[in-house]
């Protein structure tokens, strides 16, 4: 094996990336001489692909320029060989470089830098350069990691804790429903965005107020969460929306083409669940019900809302324990 060769390569490898990293365009310039005019050079950066001597001087230019008012320094280097033929080897190794002024910073470039590349011996003794390649290791990837396993497994964690984050800012802390926020927001999408179309039903427990006066707060609460149990079961699809507006007012938002008999069943399941709830406790009373229809033309929530609201107004007027719907003029 030809020991100097690898040596001499070494050494050259070790000036060039010095000259490079930190000592100025001059210097650079100065190294041209050892780099083959066919060089293949692969950076670190997006735009560091360079397949000839004149674009890699171009890139360096730019990168000269864009680093001006930085001085780096470089640290922890070693660079050995292996010879491939007679008269050419590959060179490999690393260093770290580091920015050497760094008062007053408080974000700071460092990069541990990986290195290969090809160098031959010239006819007249000389070594020239044929490709070099340096990058830089991903900085979540741990010692002994292929591949930033544990980076991507912290990722995946925090994604899973801001969809449980998210979740719990959308729902009602009492019931587990939809807040009016969020119910108004999904319905609304649903209507102005995807345009489905569909059923919204206003609902309100009758003399609700009767089971607090009369059994307390806890009570009522626990009535509040069993008949959002109901809800939820009665807007069971994914895309269907089932959400407390506040108090003992709620809404379930049926999306898509809808009968009208579908919509009868839905409220005369609701009416008799929710007055199965009641009875529980030894009451009689149940819900009233206001059902709205919105056309796949496009309707805003707020427009929906007021015609529920109305539908439910006519039907408290009814006697309760009933449903009416909102019928278009």
């Amino acid at each position: 094996m030809n020991d100097t060769l690898c040596r001499e390569a070494c050494h050259l490898i070790k000036e060039l990336m010095e000259c490079y990293v930190s000592r100025g365009a001059v210097k650079i310039e100065s190294m041209f001489q050892y780099l083959s005019p066919g060089i293949l050079v692969i950076g670190t950066g997006k735009h560091e692909f360079y397949t000839d001597l004149e674009s890699l001087k171009e890139g360096l230019e730019k990168d000269q320029e864009e680093a001006k008012d930085i001085d780096f320094i470089i640290k922890n280097e070693w660079f050995e060989a292996k010879q491939i033929t007679e008269n050419s080897c590959v060179v490999y190794g690393e260093f770290e470089a580091s920015e050497s002024d760094i008062e007053g910073k408080q974000v700071i470039i460092h990069m541990d830098t990986r290195i290969t590349a090809e160098v031959h011996r010239q006819p007249d003794g000389s070594l020239l350069v044929d490709s070099l390649h340096h990058s830089v290791p991903y900085i979540y990837q741990h010692e002994g990691e292929y591949y930033p396993k544990t980076f991507a497994d912290i990722a995946e964690e925090a994604l899973r804790r801001s969809e449980v984050l998210e979740k719990s800012i959308q729902l009602d802390s009492m019931t587990g429903l939809y807040n009016r926020k969020y119910t108004e927001k999904h319905i609304n999408r649903m209507l102005t965005e995807d345009r489905t179309g569909g059923l919204m039903f206003m609902i309100d427990l009758d003399e609700f107020k009767r089971v607090n006066d009369e059994m307390g707060h806890l009570v009522g609460d626990e009535l509040l969460k069993k008949v959002a149990g109901v809800l939820a079961k009665s807007a069971a699809q994914a895309s269907e929306i089932a959400g407390r507006m506040g108090g003992d007012e709620f809404m379930v938002f049926l999306p898509g083409v809808r009968s009208d008999e579908e919509g009868d069943r839905q409220a005369d399941y609701l009416i008799k669940a929710i007055g199965q709830v009641f009875s529980e406790i030894g009451m009689q009373q149940s819900c009233s019900i206001g059902i709205a229809r919105a056309g796949a033309e496009g309707e805003s929530f707020e427009s929906l809302y007021h015609k529920a609201d109305a539908a439910l107004y006519e039907s408290k007027a009814l006697g309760k324990r009933n449903f009416h719907w909102h019928l278009k003029e």
